[in-house]
């Protein structure tokens, strides 16, 4: 039959088949591309994941293994930040932010814990209640504003300056941990994919669907089609949907053919 998709794993084994579902997934921001915030230079300047895995090992400490007892989250790392090319929002930073504020509060229910952010897009429902929790029953302490540097001392605790956008004042803190809250960035196959299949990608480096708003999974061959976050950002329950949708669209297609 025509149209058929003709792939070559890694291995050098080609397949064929007569559609293709394209879910690439993404890759976070390179915290390391944000020197003045220290990652990789400074033992205890870490990333959500980093964070998400000493949830997983269900401790809480720092490089010295000590547990940390003041920690600052910094939302939008490598999201709505011209300064490394990247002006859109990564949807999902601002929720994490949050629940990563509440959990560690569970788990250090004496540290002192910041949130350091430009506005917070709580897309989701219940997460805005979320927000109002993490701030009236965990007493995290939201601080609208960026952070300009971060350096280290003899401790090795960081040492931030920022300034409180809200109330116009510079501030300098010291904590046990920064946590970077780092954006998400297209995979690294998509612009192989993008030539591979004659796609285009939009500015942010994103694969393009056929169309905006219908066809947002859609491409221009009729038998591959995207789902998740190869197109931009999605939040969980996005990328799940938009899943369903495209492999309802392409059964429905392919259904068509051989019937």
């Amino acid at each position: 039959r025509t149209n058929q998709v003709e792939l070559k794993l890694d291995e050098g084994t080609w397949i064929t088949g007569d559609g293709l579902l394209l879910a690439t997934g993404f890759d976070l921001f390179d915290a390391h591309r944000k020197e003045e915030y220290g990652y990789g230079i400074y033992d205890n300047v870490y990333t959500q994941a980093e964070v998400e895995q000493m949830f997983e090992n269900g401790r809480i400490e720092n490089r010295s293994g000590k547990i940390p007892q003041s920690i600052a989250f910094l939302h939008c790392v490598g999201s709505r930040d011209q300064k490394v090319g990247v002006s859109y929002c990564s949807k999902v930073c601002c929720v994490t932010g949050v629940k990563q504020a509440i959990e560690m509060r569970e788990k250090l229910p004496d540290a002192i814990i910041y949130n350091f952010y430009m506005d917070l897009r709580m897309f989701g429902q219940g997460f805005e209640e979320l927000y109002h929790d993490a701030q009236e029953k965990y007493n995290i302490r939201f601080i609208r504003g960026r952070i300009s540097e971060a350096a280290e001392n003899q401790q090795g605790k960081v040492i931030i300056k920022a300034e409180d956008t809200l109330t116009a004042r510079p501030l300098k803190l010291t904590v046990d941990m920064l946590i970077l809250l780092c954006g998400m960035q297209p995979s690294k196959h998509t612009a192989n994919l993008a030539d591979t299949f004659g796609f285009t990608t939009g500015p942010d480096g994103f694969l393009k669907p056929l169309g905006p708003s219908q066809n947002t999974f859609r491409t221009r061959h009729p038998h591959v089609m995207l789902a998740g976050a190869c197109t931009g950002p999605a939040t969980l329950t996005e990328a799940i949907q938009a899943g369903r949708s495209a492999s309802l669209a392409l059964y429905e297609q392919l259904f068509n053919i051989i019937n």
